[in-house]
């Protein structure tokens, strides 16, 4: 039953995915739909390959980093939502009625 839910709100929101997608670029991987949170409209979570987020924090705070490295072992981040919250409905309201600049 929670999948047949999550694969119907994945229908109805997959404008609002694609738009934070889009205006997201390059700062995350992908934007999913998820049941796993409860009271926070969205999550970021990084891939299982690359460093977690408090490795890349404690290696950016190093005095003799090397960027290149930095750059391939970073975690890709993947954008989680929550379709049940009320802000993720009120920016497909938003979108729905063409005000992107609000949105």
């Amino acid at each position: 039953e929670g999948s047949k839910k999550l694969e119907e709100a994945n229908k109805q929101l997959a404008g609002l995915l694609v738009f934070l997608k889009e205006s997201l670029n390059d700062r995350v991987e992908k934007v999913t739909l998820t049941s796993r949170l409860l009271d926070s409209p969205c999550a970021l979570v990084t891939s299982k390959f690359g460093w977690s987020a408090n490795m890349e924090r404690i290696m950016r705070s190093q005095a003799m980093g090397d960027n290149r490295a930095m750059e391939y072992m970073k975690g890709r981040k993947i954008l989680e939502v929550n379709p049940e919250h009320e802000v993720v409905r009120g920016i497909k309201v938003l979108l729905d009625g063409d005000d992107k600049e609000r949105a």
